[in-house]
């Protein structure tokens, strides 16, 4: 796995860390890049990977309360195939085209944090039409 500098993840603080984990693994493809354990050799915090500038890092704790303030975006490829495999129980809003050109589906992990996966409609097309267009189909 290749390493470099990450200039923005997400640190979620979950419940079961090793519930969480499989869930990113196998829900969605992740992978884990690194586990840091206490003195225990109990795994506190984990750093997942689903691709290049995909990063999340889990963090074991009992003190937070989840929220949908804040959601994780995740650009995937085969979006409709992901979306099939995910069980109805995770899924919050179906997978949807939305104006923006972007297919979407809003799911919520374990922990009950909301994630949007996502995947471009977006085709070799020229910026400033696509905005025309999409702008013109937005209501404000």
């Amino acid at each position: 796995m290749e390493f470099y500098q990450m200039s923005l993840f997400n640190k979620i603080l979950v419940r079961n860390i090793e519930k969480a984990e499989k869930w990113y693994l196998h829900t969605l493809g992740f992978q884990s890049v690194f586990k840091f354990r206490n003195e225990e050799n109990e795994v506190t915090m984990n750093h997942l990977r689903l691709m290049k500038y995909q990063d999340i890092i889990l963090i074991q704790s009992d003190d937070f309360i989840s929220g949908n303030g804040c959601y994780i975006n995740i650009l995937v490829e085969d979006i409709e195939t992901i979306a099939n495999s995910i069980s109805e129980k995770y899924i919050l809003q179906p997978l949807e085209q939305m104006p923006w050109n972007a297919m979407e589906i809003t799911i919520v992990d374990p922990d009950g944090y909301q994630i949007t996966l996502m995947e471009s409609n977006i085709r070799n097309e020229d910026f400033e039409k696509l905005m025309d267009n999409v702008s013109k189909n937005i209501e404000y």
